[in-house]
């Protein structure tokens, strides 16, 4: 981590005793599944729309359905370490420890992934990167490997790492120093 950076938000973080209503819910939720809250939903939790919905999307779009969760994390590493956010590298690394990827293997992740799942992380990439620009190639890719259904889960989840990496960026939400 840089020498530079602080390791508090630069917004307040919600507290268990100042959360109401489905945050509260949402935080009690965390305690029980994860052991805690996360910095960054405390930050989110200023604003508890944003926070629930923000679930609501997360909760659907990194299930087992239609597209397998590996394959979603895997997507999610990329588009984080694009983006350079330190704290969803760290997450979607313990996610793919979690689901059984080894360390070595997080670090040449193309490598080890099959063909299918080389042309979403390319297609992650290009849709990280300029999104304009896709090519017509890479889309035929993705329409013979994967439904419509599919392609749009791909791309909702590119979507959702990249909003999360700028949101956790933009508010100085890094991780924890160990």
């Amino acid at each position: 981590m840089s020498q530079n950076k602080i390791n508090q938000p630069i917004v307040h973080m919600v507290s268990d005793e100042e959360a109401q209503g489905k945050t509260q819910e949402i935080f009690q939720h965390m305690k029980e599944t994860a052991g805690e809250v996360p910095k960054w939903m405390r930050v989110m939790a200023n604003c508890e729309d944003t926070l629930v919905g923000f679930m609501a999307l997360f909760k659907s779009l990194m299930d087992n359905e239609p597209v397998n969760a590996l394959l979603k994390w895997k997507v999610a590493y990329v588009v984080s370490e694009l983006n350079k956010c330190e704290l969803c590298v760290d997450i979607t690394k313990m996610k793919m420890k979690s689901m059984g990827i080894q360390e070595e293997d997080i670090a040449k992740l193309e490598d080890v992934s099959d063909e299918k799942e080389k042309i979403a992380l390319e297609y992650a990439k290009e849709v990280t990167q300029e999104a304009f620009k896709i090519s017509n190639e890479l889309l035929e890719k993705m329409k013979e490997n994967f439904s419509d259904k599919e392609i749009v889960e791909i791309t909702a989840v590119v979507g959702l790492f990249n909003f999360t990496n700028r949101f956790n960026d933009a508010l100085k939400i890094y991780p924890d120093i160990k």
